[in-house]
């Protein structure tokens, strides 16, 4: 959907302009809300977090923005109208953008389906309403065949606009046929039985039938119920959860073991106001990605750091990199600039602290020799720098730089979030429940949580990835009853402290 709508966008905007697919942080410092009574009343600081729907209007996450505007209406509206008339688009805005363009022209529609006459939509619980609305238009015009495929239990994206019923209103069509997939051809059927309790499509129905090569394992899932007030409890939980794939012949392998939790995995570096300027988390990302990532990556975060640096701020609206980069220096010589400074960043794996402090000598030797100067007459020490102190975490500046932007670990086993492991599959797998409270998954979510919440979902996501052994991981609760969702002809109990 993306593709197609990069195709023709000019068709939407005032003048042919070749869009820009934004991402949230490139407009965070310069919008700085236009009105002060915007950030009085306790608004977004992400001007990315205003979306423009198929309808022109504005939403704040999936509010309508109903503010009362000044004489000039709404800042939010300003901002994001001046945005698109320069070909500005959010990643979120995309489907919208899509759905206004083939209604405006059917023909496009119409050039779809002529090319595509047979299409099958896969993840389809995870569509947005656009989406769904852009699905059915194509469809309509004249498509031999539309296949939607999908589990509403797996719809897990709810947070970025997905609406599952959608695709289960297409359950409930006369003009669509359903065809119900009863069979699993990954897990075991112990893992089956066990699961099914918390999928909202399989209330009052049988489990899925495990069907393949380890559909009659006899490994019982486990509640595992843990002390998280022990020294290095997560450590050692691990290394238990790792023991006991040793002992029932799994491989402890990144492909086959997993271990996933609902936060990011390494939850220590959850630190507010981390990064002092966007230069420095830009060559954070930097580092990260040519070590540990995708090289082509590497080299645009480390241009746009650069380019801040040295030639204007890139949050500006009105940049065209190359063209301004060869106002000042032809861009071929540019590049090799970038290349030089990107192999000659500290290693990710370095604490943060020297990291931060090796990246501003780095600059400072580079910059000179390339007689290239700091613009706006400011200083690599007041720029490349992050957070001194954080009450919560006091030796954060101790953890490597590679544990900040790593979202998934590969080493003996997978450590992941949810979303890090939806559709793969692994031999053994450990949903880590960090919590008791608060907005996630908790004991409390798995034993009287409603089925049809996203959090529920994710936990069934998790929980249906292992072929051979499932482990839920809980902080031990002396009120939690898992009676109901845990039954013991079902799950083994177990506690670690």
């Amino acid at each position: 959907m993306k593709n197609g709508f990069l195709r023709r966008p000019y068709l939407l905007f005032e003048h042919p302009v070749r869009p820009r697919l934004a991402v949230n942080d490139i407009y965070k410092f310069p919008f700085k809300f236009w009105k002060k009574e915007c950030h009085q009343n306790g608004c977004v600081e992400n001007i990315g977090e205003f979306r423009w729907d198929a309808n022109n209007n504005l939403y704040k996450g999936k509010k309508l923005v109903e503010c009362v505007g000044g004489r000039y209406g709404l800042p939010c509206h300003q901002y994001k109208k001046m945005l698109f008339n320069k070909g500005v688009i959010f990643q979120g805005e995309v489907s919208d953008m899509a759905l206004q363009l083939i209604k405006r022209y059917p023909q496009i529609a119409n050039a779809i389906a002529e090319r595509f006459p047979i299409i099958i939509l896969d993840e389809a619980q995870d569509t947005s309403l656009a989406q769904m609305d852009v699905i059915d238009l194509v469809n309509n015009a004249g498509t031999a065949s539309m296949f939607l495929v999908g589990d509403p239990d797996q719809a897990i994206y709810e947070w970025r606009n997905a609406t599952p019923e959608c695709f289960m209103n297409k359950l409930e069509c006369k003009h669509w046929k359903t065809l119900t997939l009863t069979a699993n051809f990954r897990s075991s059927q112990n893992i089956c039985n066990a699961t099914r309790i918390f999928a909202k499509s399989l209330e009052g129905k049988m489990p899925s039938v495990a069907k393949g090569c380890n559909a009659n394992n006899d490994l019982k899932p486990i509640l595992l119920q843990y002390n998280d007030g022990c020294t290095d409890w997560k450590k050692k939980l691990i290394q238990w959860f790792v023991e006991i794939c040793n002992n029932n012949e799994i491989q402890n392998e990144s492909s086959k073991v997993a271990i996933v939790t609902r936060s990011r995995i390494h939850s220590e570096t959850d630190i507010f106001g981390l990064w002092k300027n966007v230069e420095v988390e830009y060559l954070g990302n930097a580092a990260y990605e040519w070590h540990a990532g995708s090289r082509k990556k590497a080299f645009e975060y480390c241009e746009k750091a650069l380019f801040s640096l040295i030639i204007k701020e890139y949050a500006d609206i009105n940049i065209n990199i190359e063209s301004d980069i060869e106002e000042v220096m032809p861009y071929d010589v540019w590049k090799k600039i970038v290349i030089c400074i990107l192999v000659r960043l500290p290693k990710a794996n370095l604490p943060i602290g020297t990291w931060v402090a090796e990246t501003r000598s780095v600059l400072q030797k580079e910059l000179a020799d390339f007689e290239l100067d700091v613009r706006e007459r400011k200083s690599l020490i007041d720029l490349i720098k992050i957070k001194l102190r954080d009450s919560k975490s006091p030796r954060f500046k101790e953890i490597p730089l590679i544990n900040f932007f790593e979202k998934k670990e590969m080493k003996q086993y997978t450590l992941s979030s949810i979303h890090g492991v939806k559709g793969e599959s692994y031999d053994a797998l450990m949903l880590l429940v960090g919590s008791t409270k608060g907005n996630t998954i908790t004991p409390s979510l798995l034993t009287k949580g409603a089925t049809d919440s996203e959090l529920m979902r994710l936990a069934y996501v998790a929980m249906t990835r292992p072929r051979k052994l499932l482990v839920v991981a809980v902080p031990i609760v002396k009120s939690a009853d898992y009676s109901h969702r845990f039954p013991s002809d079902c799950w083994d109990y177990m506690e670690f402290s």
